[in-house]
């Protein structure tokens, strides 16, 4: 398994065991930032964020294909909303929560959007956190093929000149402007709407930091220290295994200002033409 796939599925857990509803993506704060940072606060804006993503989808929608659906939370909540779905995600492990939670008629798909191959069709596609693991060209060529009438993007995209890639790692593959020039040269869809929601997204790693720098890091050294205290033999043979990453773990987490500084976060809808 990979690393990322590792990440996701433990992400995962701990959204459904915290929260109860299995979100991966990021939360929405079109207030700012909470006055108490928290686990519950970052549960309801998990929600929010789902919400704003349901009211950007056009009225006379009926038929979704869920690009990287994930644990399929996402998938629920819209067939509970009376859309009918068929989802996509790379990760067999992500996809087996999805299948525990969704209704038998959504079909889950375990392929890469630009490996996927169907006969159906539908009204629009949706990506939320998903586009920006796709290069611009085949995601857009894709997404022509199956989208009847357009797509809703919720993602990130690279700042220029920023949040560069290095080798080998999967994310953020294009900026905004990039994205913007291979949808003008396709010629398939119209942008309808393009919003910057970054500093609505921005509190979700002000209250991850806040949560890893006061409570979790310090319990963690705690831990460490009473161990090594209680058991030296095999606390310093733990400490040779797996010092190095406790201690990058416990340095203090500056993700807010890290974010910042490479991408910028938007919602986007466009329209076939």
């Amino acid at each position: 398994m990979k690393l990322k796939d590792a990440r996701l599925d433990f992400e995962a857990l701990m959204s459904e065991v915290i929260f109860g509803h299995g979100f991966l993506h990021y939360g929405y704060w079109p207030d700012g930032a909470p006055e108490v940072p928290s686990a519950e606060a970052l549960g309801r804006a998990q929600r929010a964020y789902f919400d704003r993503l349901l009211a950007a989808i056009p009225a006379e929608t009926e038929t979704i294909l869920d690009v990287g659906s994930g644990t399929g939370s996402n998938a629920r909540a819209l067939t509970e909303a009376g859309f009918k779905l068929e989802c996509l995600c790379p990760s067999e492990q992500l996809n087996e929560m999805a299948r525990r939670k969704l209704p038998e008629t959504v079909k889950v798909h375990t392929v890469r959007f630009e490996d996927f191959e169907s006969d159906k069709r539908f009204d629009m596609c949706l990506f939320a956190e998903s586009f920006h693991y796709i290069e611009l060209e085949p995601a857009l060529r894709q997404t022509a093929r199956y989208a009847r009438n357009g797509v809703v993007i919720f993602d990130y995209f690279r700042l220029p000149g920023k949040g560069t890639l290095a080798e080998g790692e999967e994310g953020t593959r294009g900026t905004h402007a990039e994205f913007l020039a291979e949808v003008a040269r396709q010629g398939v869809f119209r942008v309808v709407e393009d919003a910057d929601m970054t500093d609505a997204i921005i509190p979700t790693f002000q209250v991850l930091d806040h949560l890893k720098n006061v409570h979790v890091a310090p319990f963690v050294a705690r831990i460490r220290k009473d161990y090594r205290k209680a058991n030296p033999v095999r606390g310093f043979l733990a400490e040779l295994l797996l010092g190095k990453a406790l201690n990058r773990f416990q340095k203090p987490g500056r993700r807010a200002q890290s974010f910042a500084g490479k991408f910028e976060y938007r919602l986007i809808r466009l329209e076939r033409m």
